[in-house]
């Protein structure tokens, strides 16, 4: 009894600071983003007058490269955890297959980023006066791109999906 009152807690505990945890970063998201388009968002490029350097561009790219380093370190930690945790289980969870909806996701994910890095487009862009030509980073931000929006429209589809019942009902004829 007193190990699934030390589970609750701690449950409840990590609650707790996850929710800590978004609301700094909520909050520290919004001040750098605020300060960026207040503090020195006007001032002249040396190089080019007609276009804007803003004084806070580095700070906002440090904060950002930052929060991906560390949403990446996370989510190897969980994936770690999780296989340590279930091992060679059938990795269910009150009969969810999580073992299997995960080894889809990440199958999605490597045949989309496959798929729109072929796809991706290597035409040179013209952006503040440059030519950018250099085709492999042309076509790898395609692929982020376009990568993100096939999971998003995929992930909208199947919370439809899931909301309209559709699933049970097939189910249950089984």
């Amino acid at each position: 009894m007193h190990n699934k009152g030390l589970k609750r807690r701690y449950a409840a505990s990590s609650d707790r600071v996850s929710g800590r945890v978004l609301a700094v970063l909520v909050a520290l998201s919004a001040v750098l983003f605020g300060a960026f388009f207040v503090v020195g968002y006007d001032l002249p490029y040396a190089a080019d007058p007609q276009f804007n350097a803003p004084l806070l561009t580095d700070a906002l790219l440090v904060y950002t490269y930052a929060l991906s380093i560390a949403a990446v370190i996370a989510a190897v930690v969980s994936m770690v955890h999780g296989v340590v945790r279930h091992g060679g289980s059938r990795y269910e969870t009150h009969g969810v297959p999580s073992g299997r909806i995960a080894l889809a996701v990440a199958g999605l994910l490597v045949v989309t980023l496959c798929l729109t890095f072929a796809l991706g487009s290597d035409e040179p862009l013209l952006i503040n006066g440059k030519v950018f030509s250099e085709a492999g980073w042309l076509k790898l931000t395609d692929m982020f791109i376009n990568t993100s929006l096939v999971l998003g429209a995929v992930a909208v589809l199947l919370v439809a999906f899931g909301v309209s019942g559709l699933g049970r009902r097939i189910n249950s004829k089984h």
